[in-house]
């Protein structure tokens, strides 16, 4: 449509007042409407305009990253788009398809807000308190996870890193699950006493690692060392890899090493979780047998 001339058109500007109006309403009724619906699914998602909105600017609540809609309209969100940027919380396009299955049945309007449900240590600081305990008696142990998805299998993972001792944990800030409730839920209270840390560049981390002189040593199930043979009294990074492809080349490529875990069956491959608790027990074990003999 062409725009009109208001000489021509006297009622342009009420028209377009009333359907502010109007849309204005409608946010106000969801944000509403939002506030009085029963937990769903996914109870850990935030979702609708107005409510996404506010949880950006009372800062309250910590927003994940924000999933948006193809084809929403871009001046409606262009404040939502200015304060995530300012807080650093991760936003990125999706199919109105993805929308639904992260808030089912709900009118989203086209934007769906993860909400974490613990607070992500710096990732810098976490570094350098790795660092500081290289050289000691007490090496340190760290877990990096490149890509796991599902919440559950996170969540399974910080549990076994608080019982095992690990000391840090960093997961990717995009296309990787993060803190939410359902983490929490899995993590069985872990999540207070486990440091996470978001990484931008798993691969980079690697390198950051390593400047630091903490050796990183991925799983593989080609890998030509089985995870036994590694020297685990060492400090270490353990790196896992997402459900579906393990490692990504990249971060593979930059390890020091590479381990694999035997299989005696016809299934090739374990449970990222799994995998998880069998590697630590066993650097716990190493560990453990070095105190022991050293007294």
């Amino acid at each position: 449509m062409k725009p009109h001339r208001r000489h021509r058109h006297e009622g342009a500007a009420r028209t377009g007042n009333a359907a502010r109006a109007h849309a204005t309403e409608q946010d106000n009724t969801h944000a509403r409407d939002h506030m009085r619906a029963p937990a769903q699914p996914g109870a850990d998602q935030l979702y609708g305009v107005l409510p996404v909105l506010e949880a950006l600017r009372a800062g309250g609540r910590r927003v994940e990253r924000i999933t948006v809609a193809e084809g929403a309209h871009e001046a409606r969100l262009h404040e939502l788009f200015e304060l995530a940027r300012a807080r650093g919380v991760p936003l990125r396009r999706a199919p109105r398809a993805e929308l639904q299955r992260l808030a089912p049945g709900a009118n989203h309007q086209g934007v769906v807000a993860s909400v974490a449900a613990a607070d992500y240590a710096d990732a810098d600081e976490l570094l350098d308190a790795l660092a500081a305990r290289a050289a000691s008696d007490a090496p340190p142990l760290a877990v990096v996870l490149d890509g796991v998805e599902d919440p559950r299998n996170l969540g399974a993972i910080i549990r076994t890193c608080e019982g095992a001792g690990v000391d840090a944990v960093f997961v990717p800030e995009r296309r990787a699950a993060g803190l939410t409730e359902t983490v929490a839920k899995a993590a069985a209270g872990a999540l207070e006493y486990v440091r996470i840390a978001r990484a931008a560049n798993v691969a980079r981390l690697v390198e950051e690692m390593k400047r630091r002189n903490i050796w990183t040593v991925g799983t593989a199930a080609d890998a030509p060392l089985a995870y036994t043979d590694w020297d685990w009294t060492r400090p270490t990074a353990l790196l896992l890899g997402g459900e579906g492809e393990g490692l990504r080349r990249l971060v593979r490529e930059r390890c020091d090493a590479l381990v694999r875990i035997p299989l005696r069956g016809r299934i090739t491959s374990l449970n990222v979780s799994v995998a998880a608790g069998i590697v630590l027990y066993e650097a716990l074990r190493q560990r453990a047998k070095a105190v022991t003999s050293d007294r």
